[in-house]
């Protein structure tokens, strides 16, 4: 019976333990001028740092759950607005509408999430469904730099979002 206790161990996917790993950076709030568009929750393991946050290495997920109804043009205008600052190569072009052609509109309540794994890439997931995966290098620097980069979306919401870091 131990050897089989044993055995079960090793086999569990070492992805699972790594998922049950997070811990909660910080979380905010995104406004439109007065209306409230998502509450914004990020997530890191425990073995992180402010200068390995973006890498290809670390893992990261950043929970965005709506207030209100969304369009696909709502989240590729809100994107590129950031991603205009700075110069993409075409393979991270690419990468970068390769997630944008896989947004789908949301409702009030609606969960998307941006689920960065080593070795996997980024997951799109809308409401625990995968939309896509973009495994391309440097993407998550650049897609997750929406929220967290020099120039984000919302300067109060990366501090919000970093307040544990």
């Amino acid at each position: 019976m131990k050897s089989i206790l044993i055995a079960l161990v090793l086999f569990i996917p070492t992805t699972s333990w790594a998922q049950s790993q997070w811990i909660k950076l910080g979380e905010g709030t995104a406004r439109w001028g007065l209306f409230k568009l998502y509450d914004a929750r990020l997530f890191a393991p425990p073995e992180r740092s402010s200068e390995n946050l973006l890498s290809d290495d670390t893992p990261l997920k950043l929970e965005l759950c709506y207030a209100r109804r969304l369009t696909v043009e709502n989240f590729v205008d809100g994107a590129n607005h950031v991603l205009a600052k700075q110069p993409l190569t075409p393979t991270l072009q690419q990468a970068v509408d390769q997630l944008h052609l896989a947004y789908r509109p949301v409702e009030k309540g609606d969960c998307y999430i941006l689920h960065y794994q080593p070795e996997e890439g980024t997951r799109l997931v809308l409401n625990q469904q995968t939309l896509t995966t973009v495994d391309t290098a440097g993407f998550k620097a650049v897609y997750f730099g929406i929220w967290l980069g020099d120039q984000p979306l919302s300067t109060h919401l990366k501090a919000s979002l970093l307040e544990n870091l």
